[in-house]
């Protein structure tokens, strides 16, 4: 096996892994700056098939031809087998067999493109190169790619640090060989590693885990991501006893002969940095990013706010659901005028700013939900499942229609909330829309639609790339005029609305129709915009459990590991987050504190079990809601103070200083400073320099 040595520019080298044979083994060394980001001991891999059953086996080097801008082209073979076995699977899940008179192996053209690459982020200069693959063949197509490397500053994982949000991963990761990080969702944490162990493996990267790539060592910062992210995938996972940290990318495209797959950057600022210089980074890195994203589909960026969901309790009488508002038994046609009067009210007086009432949309709950199967006959072909399984994005009459929810909504406009409604990538089976349009359907590889591992005869996903995002958007946009609408809440957009390729068009997915989407519903006057997951272009909303370590049984909240205490004293990860919590032993001074580092990072946190059907909740939890609301408009760019005594953000002409420790600050003349209570600011009297005590709030202008 030899080594190929490529120069990229001055500061970036990198060798091609090749056997004694001319096969291409993959991408080994990587130097920047010097610097090795990354092992040679595990060369980056790359892994094609095609859906009809031909695996690329071996990669040949063909040649290296250098192009201009110091572009770099590495013309391969690639060999495949005939495999037999494809992609397709029949109803009963078996793989689906491909048989030729031939049994000779195929060839196709492949090529991986390199250019040099540089960033200044966070007044630093960095420097690396890109990478993309590009596949031709005249007679296959494929709708995947999987590149398969690891990445470590120095060469090992070992001391060195991974920031990395996700719904179901450490925000902070600090490397070691006996230690695990996954980003895959687990069923049970007894069941890492087993075959059978995960729940969600391949998350999406607008879905599930970062959009990015950040570590930090002694010698640098890596920082690796797509400007123009598409439908990527990813495993980023260091297993125990490896020194080694995997990350294994699948991009996903529309089936095609010819395919270019999005460049991926891998960039590298070279010194050391204090802790708190580590996070403005990682801060800075997000920002430009999903900043990336957005500005492609013309997306404009949703803050999180002080935010409440609905709680209640519900019976059925005498064929009617009753729902308990506020201590107020009511019809459901009522619910909206009962929330209106008992619940909007004191969500305001404690600072809630934004709220999502129960899913009222047309649902099999209420076009089904009071139907018996008896009532129809045993084999009549009703099924009812939640008010997940859409019917219309529209209210219904179950729940007062349009005119009750106008009550609502004016309401909460004359107190200055939002008011906002669920959503999902998918419906019922049993929509009017797919019986009128069964190709709005994703269809899976069975052939079979698409229920996103809940089975499609309780929810279908929906291919936003047809014309049902014509109908959606009209549906919105008169709930909007006619109702009040001013804030979406996407469900379920990772398993239900990014993984799903459409077996019966082409294998295309729905990332860039859903980015198109939301770009749409904000331009028909919803501005605010979030999800269940992670996402570019929304907040995050999602629920977390804490386990506390003695506490690991499963519940409907959670399917595998989703640990709050993983964000427990890293809650600088929180930027762009709003987390649903169930606090367990801890104490309300303990959850002030936490609540407030979280607002002051740019999140927010709702202890959910800790209010009741009256909605009241904690006075300091109100007060911090009030602070937030003075203060987040001057909330624009954030760093963390040394130390991590605290957090500044700027927005321009005022800084807004959250403390967490006793802060010494240099006033320049000219500048008055206040304390924020919630109420209003009092003025700090003092000289050129003042002390801020911790636990407070504070703006200079």
């Amino acid at each position: 096996m030899s080594a190929q040595l490529i120069e990229i520019s001055p500061s970036c080298k990198l060798e091609l892994s090749i056997a004694d044979n001319g096969e291409f083994l993959g991408l080994g060394r990587v130097t920047v700056k010097g610097v090795e980001l990354r092992s040679e001991a595990r060369p980056i891999q790359l892994r094609l098939d095609t859906p009809d059953g031909i695996f690329y086996s071996r990669l040949e080097l063909l040649r290296v031809e250098r192009g201009g801008d110091g572009m770099v082209r590495i013309e391969l073979r690639a060999h495949g087998v005939r495999w037999t076995r494809g992609e397709y699977a029949d109803d009963y899940d078996q793989p689906t067999v491909w048989l030729s008179d031939s049994a000779a192996p195929v060839a196709d053209d492949l090529a991986l493109i390199l250019k040099p690459a540089a960033l200044t982020l966070g007044c630093r200069k960095w420097h690396g190169f890109s990478y993309a693959f590009e596949f031709r063949s005249e007679a296959r197509q494929i709708h995947r790619l999987l590149v398969h490397g690891t990445w470590e500053i120095g060469g090992r994982i070992t001391g060195n640090t991974v920031l990395s949000q996700g719904q179901c991963n450490m925000p902070v990761y600090a490397g070691a060989k006996e230690s695990v990080f996954t980003t895959a969702c687990l069923r049970t944490l007894d069941q890492y590693g087993s075959p059978q162990g995960n729940s969600f493996q391949l998350g999406p990267r607008a879905g599930l885990l970062q959009g990015f790539d950040f570590q930090v060592a002694k010698e640098g910062v890596l920082l690796q991501y797509w400007p123009e992210m598409d439908s990527v995938s990813s495993l980023v996972e260091s297993p125990a006893g490896s020194d080694l940290l995997h990350v294994v990318d699948e991009y996903r495209f529309p089936l095609a002969a010819v395919v270019t797959t999005v460049e991926k950057r891998v960039l590298f600022f070279s010194g050391s940095l204090a802790e708190h210089e580590v996070h403005d980074l990682w801060w800075e890195a997000r920002r430009e990013c999903y900043g990336l994203v957005n500005k492609r589909f013309n997306i404009k960026r949703t803050a999180p706010a002080p935010e409440m969901g609905l709680k209640y309790q519900t019976q059925v009488v005498d064929g009617r659901l009753l729902m308990n508002i506020g201590g107020q038994k009511v019809d459901s046609t009522e619910v909206p005028y009962a929330i209106a009067e008992r619940i909007l009210p004191v969500l305001a007086e404690q600072g809630i700013k934004r709220f999502f009432p129960e899913v009222m949309s047309e649902s099999d709950v209420t076009e089904l939900g009071m139907q018996r199967k008896l009532d129809e006959g045993v084999h009549g072909e009703l099924h009812c499942s939640s008010v997940c399984s859409t019917h219309r994005f529209f209210p219904s009459e179950f729940w007062g229609g349009i005119k009750a929810w106008k009550v609502m909504a004016d309401k909460a406009h004359a107190l200055g909330m939002e008011i906002g409604a669920w959503f999902a990538p998918h419906l019922s089976p049993r929509s009017p829309i797919f019986a009128e349009h069964p190709e709005y359907r994703m269809i899976s590889v069975t052939g079979l639609p698409s229920g996103g591992g809940y089975g499609f005869h309780s929810i279908v996903v929906a291919d936003w790339n047809t014309a049902i995002s014509d109908w959606l958007i009209a549906d919105l946009k008169r709930w909007k005029e006619e109702g009040g609408l001013d804030y979406i809440f996407t469900d379920s957009i990772c398993n239900m609305g990014l993984v799903q390729a459409n077996y019966g068009a082409k294998m295309r997915t729905n990332f860039a129709a859903l980015g198109r989407l939301y770009h749409r519903i904000q331009a028909i006057g919803i501005p605010s915009l979030s999800v269940e997951g992670l996402s570019p272009w929304t907040y995050s909303r999602f629920g977390m459990v804490d386990p506390r370590g003695d506490y690991m049984e499963q519940n409907r909240a959670v399917a595998g590991q989703n640990d709050f205490g993983w964000w427990v004293g890293h809650q600088e990860m929180m930027d762009g987050l709003s987390l649903l919590c169930c606090a367990r032993k801890r104490s309300p001074e303990e959850m002030e504190r936490l609540l407030f580092r979280a607002i002051a990072a740019g999140g927010y946190m709702c202890y959910e079990h800790e209010y009741g059907i009256d909605h009241k909740i904690f006075p300091w939890w109100s007060r911090l809601n009030h602070v937030l609301n003075l203060v987040q408009p001057h909330m624009r760019t954030r760093r963390v103070l040394p130390d991590r005594a605290g957090i500044v953000w700027h927005d321009g002409d005022i800084r807004t200083v959250w403390t967490f420790k006793d802060v010494m600050m240099d006033v320049p003349v000219g500048f008055k400073v206040e304390v924020i209570d919630g109420s209003g600011a009092r003025e700090l009297a003092g000289t050129n320099s003042l002390t801020l005590p911790s636990w407070g709030v504070y703006q200079m202008s």
